[in-house]
């Protein structure tokens, strides 16, 4: 896994293993929006500074080179949402969907937020307490 330094000594730790990306779509909680896909699982190490994640993007985004931006797109909306919002007892992965490639970096920065505030919303604790 390699790692990326962030502002806040919070570091953003790349997911590379398919048994990583499966343990956390095994959970099965995620958010779709547009223009991808957010999957969250409990974290996968127990480094208490590093949030993990992952990026994928399927033949169904384009060729090659679409499936290549889209994922640079996921990285930078990561790089800057994730480090406010995001939570270093989680694990995400980041599905590029086909709209990825037409939508604005805004949109993808509110679509992003919304979707770890709503997965973060319906957590077991939150359940736990209701």
């Amino acid at each position: 896994m390699s790692e990326v330094v962030v502002n806040k000594g919070i570091k953003l730790d790349t997911l590379k293993k398919r048994s990583d990306f499966l343990r956390v779509a095994s959970t099965r909680k995620k958010w779709v929006t547009p223009a991808m896909v957010i999957q969250i699982s409990d974290s996968l190490c127990d480094d208490g500074d590093i949030i993990q994640v992952g990026y994928t993007a399927s033949k169904k985004v384009g060729n090659a080179v679409a499936r290549s931006r889209a994922k640079r797109r996921l990285r930078e909306v990561a790089k800057k949402v994730l480090i406010g919002c995001g939570s270093q007892k989680h694990a995400y992965v980041l599905i590029a969907r086909q709209e990825i490639l037409s939508c604005s970096f805004d949109q993808l920065i509110r679509d992003l937020k919304w979707a770890i505030k709503r997965l973060h919303g319906t957590s077991k604790d939150k359940k736990a307490n209701r």
